[in-house]
């Protein structure tokens, strides 16, 4: 496809721009994240064949080419990540909204359950105080059981005959006292039962509109990701042109440059020192920059173990020294150490064991029969958090529902640069982040990302740019 106008080019941005803007979590759920605020550069207008062309009679014509369509290159990338963030926190909004209908029906099932109770009390009450009033129009108001007592014909014992009609008297009294409680109950629960009905009709229907923007934003990054791919093909073959190359070593510098960038989001966001340092680029297309279903199986599939995919460092974040006793003084420390972190991603011992369980859950819940599904907790669908929190009490710790709820209440909060395996990270803004996942140790995650990729592993660095929160939860 020929690409001839910046309007085409900013299409994925503006659409993604639009998304962030318009999203919203429901009311009753845990607060709103507010958009990510992914910046959405101007970008030039694509080179005609004829610029290109012409650009190749000088060194800095043909340079100055090049710069615009990296330009371009980088701003479809952006713009991929900005509709990317923009599904997830759509996805979130309706799953939490999808919580929150459960949470409303349970409270309406609890309250109609008391309602009914008092309603059956109440008739209880009524039986009573109609005998009652029978039993008072027969006799003229007197028991005949107590005639004997008023007419001074019993057995002379004045005191307890005065004790027995003052009892009498209490228990009528009582009788009607326990009537009109049992009619204010049951007329309270009745109205506290139809308010709550209510409330889950309404959260109902905001989880429909949900719903409805949850699959509009996943329509959105389906068109970005088929446009920019179109796009990306086609300014790499020009880029071929301009550099006297081809497309295939254009498409792996492209790769390297997008990489790069994503490891800087990722190394400013933890300070410096991210989980993982960076990998060796292929000359194939970088997994980081594939989709997470066009990973490798080295990326997808549970059996290696965290790290062994990427080349990465330790686990546990360490500062770059080299290892204890290099016996070659190697100017950098990367390549020595590098067979050293296959065997397992070794996190640091922790309190009441490790989170290996956990771990070893989530990444048993990748492929079939397993899927994403809104507002899932198993036993085949999950969600980001419904996929923690299924993970998380098979190893005995009971978290509760929701991204924001599970970060909030980790008894340990720790800088990202320190993240261990089995540490919670999470995306958007405090206290209202839309996404969540487990880290696995090497600079990776298992999740569950979205309808379309499903529960994966996913290179960190790849969602450093869709406002990655610098500090990881710990149970």
């Amino acid at each position: 496809m020929i690409w001839t106008g910046s309007g085409r080019n900013t299409a994925v941005l503006c659409t993604a721009v639009v998304l962030l803007g318009t999203l919203s979590l429901p009311a009753q759920a845990s607060p709103a994240s507010p958009a990510p605020t992914i910046p959405a550069p101007a970008s030039p207008a694509v080179p005609s064949p004829e610029e290109i062309a012409s650009a190749k009679s000088g060194e800095s014509a043909t340079a100055a080419q090049v710069t615009v369509i990296d330009r371009l290159l980088a701003d479809a990338s952006a713009g991929q990540e900005a509709s990317r963030a923009a599904s997830m926190q759509a996805n979130n909004a309706y799953g939490d909204a999808l919580v929150e209908v459960q949470l409303r029906r349970d409270a309406a099932e609890i309250a109609s359950a008391r309602a009914s109770a008092a309603g059956a009390e109440q008739q209880r009450t009524r039986r009573q105080i109609g005998q009652l009033a029978g039993e008072l129009y027969r006799t003229g108001g007197l028991n005949p059981a107590l005639s004997s007592i008023v007419s001074g014909n019993g057995n002379g014992n004045t005191l307890q005959q005065a004790a027995t009609l003052e009892a009498v008297t209490a228990g009528r009294s009582r009788a009607f006292q326990s009537a009109e409680t049992a009619a204010a109950a049951a007329d309270s629960l009745t109205a506290a039962a139809a308010e709550a009905n209510q409330a889950a009709d309404e959260a109902a229907r905001t989880a429909e509109s949900r719903k409805i923007d949850a699959e509009r934003a996943s329509d959105a990054q389906r068109t970005a990701v088929s446009e920019a791919r179109t796009q990306r093909t086609a300014l790499v073959d020009r880029l071929a042109v301009l550099n006297n190359t081809t497309a295939e070593l254009e498409s792996a510098r492209v790769d390297a440059l997008d990489r790069g960038r994503q490891l800087e989001r990722l190394a400013a966001v933890t300070g410096g020192a991210a989980p993982a340092p960076a990998p060796a680029v292929p000359a194939q297309q970088s997994p980081a920059m594939q989709s997470p279903a066009q990973q490798s199986p080295a990326m997808q599939s549970p059996a290696p173990q965290p790290g062994a995919g990427i080349r990465p460092a330790p686990a546990v974040p360490a500062p770059a020294p080299a290892p204890p006793a290099p016996v070659i003084p190697a100017p950098a420390p990367a390549p020595a150490p590098a067979p050293a972190p296959a065997p397992a991603p070794a996190p640091s011992p922790t309190p009441a064991g490790s989170n290996q369980t956990a771990i070893s859950v989530a990444l048993g819940k990748i492929g079939a029969p397993f899927f994403y599904q809104y507002g899932g907790t198993g036993a085949y669908g999950f969600d980001c958090s419904g996929l923690v929190q299924t993970a998380f009490a098979a190893a005995g710790k009971y978290l509760p529902r929701t991204a924001a709820q599970q970060f909030a209440q980790a008894p340990v909060h720790v800088p990202l640069s320190q993240a261990r395996p089995g540490d919670l990270l999470v995306w958007g803004t405090a206290p209202g982040f839309y996404h969540v996942a487990i880290y696995l140790g090497g600079g990776r995650v298992v999740q569950a990302l979205n309808p379309d990729d499903g529960i994966t592993v996913t290179d960190l660095a790849y969602m450093s740019g869709m406002q990655l929160h610098p500090v990881a939860a710990r149970y």
